[in-house]
């Protein structure tokens, strides 16, 4: 291309235009968070009802690196480019990895943010430096854009896959637990607070979803509520039996105990049920490493010799 009498190469355009791009996506999000500080109420009536020199939560303000990240997450939440039910399917699935979403979700938008710039600019510096053309330059970003949206979203899967698997496997531990309490004469909190303070150095996740229920029984008018948002805020099928067995109870004034150990039976026959599938499964797994690694080992033993003496006699007939 001849622009006032320069050649320019078609790589160097589209760095500039890439660049050109980024600038103004920069600006335009340096604009909208400026303007969203100015219009937010929710910060100011939280500064306004805050006590006067009382420190912040340092595990919502966040330290070091972690910091201009919530800060930058923060500004983009007050935003139109983060819509209502997006904020609420984070908040859901933090939840449900376990992890403060009140805390997470800023953080998590931060982080979402700068992967959306930082990864893009990466690819094209990459390419640059590689002497790719504009074509490779454009897939590279588009690589750093791909891994950016969903790179996050898929490290949460990640974790609420791990905090699920720990909860699945405390909670019939805990049915058993719960279940001698009630036999005992313990009352719903009680028995909820007790078990999570006898499997706090077991089980962390699973004490720390009780004692979170327990609160919320003490705090809300309604306990039914409080079971639904026990249930609501893992996402995990175990829990939803127990809330709704604890509503049943304290609905309709069934037996606690005879309640909760048919639970915990249910929850034991799943357990072995889970084990037996992956039990079965096993030799279909084992048919690939069978093939590729003992069968020839042990052809080689068997047949192998056979082989040598038989060549062994060839070679000798062949010199007679």
């Amino acid at each position: 291309m001849n622009v006032a009498g320069f050649e320019l190469d078609t790589g160097v355009m589209a760095v500039i235009v890439v660049v050109a791009s980024v600038v103004l996506a920069i600006s335009a999000a340096i604009v909208l968070a400026r303007g969203a500080e100015e219009k937010d109420l929710t910060n100011r009536l939280r500064g306004v009802t805050r006590p006067q020199g009382a420190p912040e939560d340092p595990s919502l303000t966040g330290g070091g690196a972690v910091a201009p990240i919530r800060r930058l997450g923060e500004a983009l939440r007050n935003t139109t480019l983060v819509s209502p039910k997006d904020i609420e399917e984070f908040q859901l699935s933090i939840a449900a990895a376990g992890l403060n979403a009140r805390a997470a979700i800023p953080v998590f938008i931060g982080v979402k943010a700068v992967l959306l710039i930082g990864l893009p600019l990466l690819g094209v510096l990459y390419a640059y430096l590689n002497g790719m053309d504009g074509a490779k330059m454009a897939i590279a970003a588009l690589i750093g854009i791909f891994f950016a949206i969903f790179g996050p979203n898929l490290f949460l899967t990640y974790l609420k896959r791990k905090h699920q698997e720990a909860l699945r496997k405390g909670l019939p531990d805990a049915l058993d637990l719960l279940v001698v309490t009630a036999e005992a004469g313990l009352g719903i909190e009680t028995a909820l607070d007790r078990v999570a303070r006898e499997m706090e150095n077991s089980n962390r996740p699973l004490a720390i979803s009780f004692l979170v229920l327990v609160q919320e029984l003490r705090m809300l008018p309604d306990r039914r509520q409080a079971l639904e948002r026990f249930a609501q805020r893992t996402d995990f099928e175990g829990f939803r039996r127990l809330a709704g067995t604890l509503a049943q109870t304290l609905k309709y004034g069934t037996p606690l105990a005879q309640a909760l150990r048919v639970l915990a039976a249910e929850m034991r026959n799943d357990r072995m049920i889970r084990i037996e599938e992956k039990a079965i499964r096993l030799p279909a797994l084992l048919v690939i490493p069978l093939i590729l690694f003992i069968m020839p080992a042990v052809f080689i033993a068997l047949v192998g010799p056979s082989v040598i003496e038989l060549g062994k006699g060839l070679f000798q007939g062949i010199q007679q």
